[in-house]
């Protein structure tokens, strides 16, 4: 028995167009969370790339030190297990990006922002963080041994048990304390 379009039920209509528009929410969805495909190999083959979009970049146990990547696009990145010691990620944008265990030694993230990033068990020993954003960071665990943090906005952010001995963190936000510390006494920072 065939039927047509007028002997369906209202409720056997609606499914066909239903499943469509599913489909069509689950590509425009999965498309958002895309990231460049052609970026993560440019950057695996040449070390650089500035300014790129790696949001949502599967970037797990990648040896990416000494990598240009500043200015990059890497909302909710994965960099677990990641060694990006010695790279330039400055002015990168890193919301939501899940650092575990990565080895950032010296890594610049001068201007980048940080925002509700996943830090932990990480080692950013003598990196450079000026002016970086951390709004809503999870920092737990982590070394920040002598490295720079002049200006950074720590004011939101969530420290747990981390090592900042030897950092400089002249005019740095935090929700307590001041660090003002050693600060240059005719330095514009402390005005």
């Amino acid at each position: 028995v065939m039927t047509t379009h007028s002997d369906r039920t209202p409720k056997q209509r609606l499914l066909p167009a239903l499943g469509l528009a599913i489909t069509g929410c689950l590509m425009l969805s999965s498309a958002a969370h895309a990231f460049d495909e052609e970026a993560v190999t440019r950057l695996l083959n040449t070390g650089a790339c500035p300014g790129c979009d790696l949001s949502h970049a599967d970037l797990r146990r990648y040896d990416l030190s000494g990598v240009n990547l500043s200015g990059a696009n890497l909302d909710n990145a994965n960099f677990y297990l990641a060694n990006l010691s010695d790279a330039d990620l400055s002015g990168a944008n890193l919301t939501d990006a899940y650092l575990f265990k990565v080895t950032a030694v010296g890594i610049n993230l001068n201007g980048a922002q940080l925002n509700q990033a996943t830090v932990y068990d990480s080692d950013f020993t003598g990196a450079s963080f000026e002016g970086t954003l951390f709004g809503q960071a999870y920092v737990e665990d982590s070394l920040f041994q002598n490295a720079v943090l002049e200006l950074a906005d720590l004011s939101n952010a969530i420290l747990v048990d981390s090592n900042f001995n030897g950092a400089v963190l002249c005019g740095a936000e935090l929700a307590y304390g001041d660090y003002r510390a050693n600060c240059p006494v005719s330095s514009d920072l402390l005005e």
